[in-house]
């Protein structure tokens, strides 16, 4: 199986960066399109592709009216939810959401978020599904005052996802982390490059908590279900 596809989706959770590339091939996942209603695909997120990294078998899903795409994108992504797909209708009325529910049900998705398309007079629907993640926090590169303090380089975490990887090693927002095993951490890039060598093993991270050193052992998620690098 190719691992391209999977490694770039889990660059994009870790980063909270997500770039998304709509699919309109007719092999689209779900159900077949009609004069009102198809679905879009989002690149390099089919079944084959997610089922494995789910963190949970698939249920009913949450649906929900949204706020704006963009938005719920943003509040989603860090709780490690991923876009699998949107779908459009030409009308707003029982049969689309019909429509809509089914095709959660057909991708297993976690969360739906619909929208109503005040000028065409239709709806929109977004179904997320929620991921394991290799490592579970947001990082960012050193700015100049940190930098002051730490010219070797290093990485300063913003937001824990709870009960992930980080969450369970009592990783915090605001930590700088500056190894990982015997590897310095020069910046972001190099920190996700870091972590996708290491997917599967337990790694120790050197990382400076206000004035003080702290090692933490970190248990980092896998790729695949059964994949464990040795």
């Amino acid at each position: 199986m190719n691992l391209r596809p999977v490694a770039l989706l889990l660059c994009a959770v870790l980063a909270g960066c997500a770039t998304t590339r709509v699919s309109r091939e007719p092999e689209s996942p779900g159900l077949a399109a009609d004069a009102d209603n198809r679905y879009e695909a989002i690149a390099g997120r089919e079944p084959a592709v997610i089922d494995p990294l789910r963190a949970a078998p698939a249920a009913t899903a949450e649906m929900l009216p949204g706020k704006a795409l963009a938005t719920d994108q943003e509040a989603l992504t860090p709780q490690a939810y991923v876009l699998l797909g949107i779908s459009h209708h030409r009308q707003d009325d029982e049969r689309a959401r019909a429509w809509i529910t089914e095709q959660g049900q057909l991708l297993g998705a976690d969360k739906i978020r619909w929208y109503a398309q005040a000028d065409a007079g239709g709806l929109s629907a977004a179904y997320f599904v929620r991921v394991r993640l290799v490592f579970g926090a947001t990082f960012r590169d050193l700015n100049a005052q940190e930098r002051k303090s730490f010219p070797a380089g290093g990485v300063r975490l913003g937001d824990v996802v709870g009960e992930s990887p980080a969450s369970r090693a009592n990783l915090r927002p605001g930590d700088i982390i500056t190894a990982l095993g015997d590897s310095a951490v020069k910046d972001r890039a190099n920190f996700q490059s870091l972590l996708r060598e290491n997917m599967g093993r337990t790694v120790e991270l050197n990382l400076a908590r206000g004035t003080e050193t702290v090692q933490r052992k970190v248990q980092l998620g896998r790729t695949f279900a059964g994949t464990q690098p040795q």
